[in-house]
């Protein structure tokens, strides 16, 4: 088992109650499916190139997280 650090993070409720829900359905640690988030979008933004100087930049918000949950 890898180190961990503790991080608060401010979630949506209705991000909230869909991980509970999950959690509870699948006995997997709410916490296991945070992290598997987390490593989704690193590795995601990791193997995009950076963009040019002059072209316009992704907006992240709320519906981009909760595609991530809802795979």
């Amino acid at each position: 088992m890898s180190e961990k650090v503790l991080r608060s993070i401010y979630l949506d409720i209705e991000q909230v109650e869909r991980l509970k829900k999950l959690s509870a359905q699948t006995k997997v640690p709410q916490a296991v499916y945070v992290r598997e988030g987390m490593d989704l979008v690193l590795n995601r933004y990791a193997k995009k190139p950076r963009k040019k100087k002059g072209k316009k930049r992704v907006k992240h918000n709320k519906s981009t997280s909760l595609r991530l949950l809802k795979k």
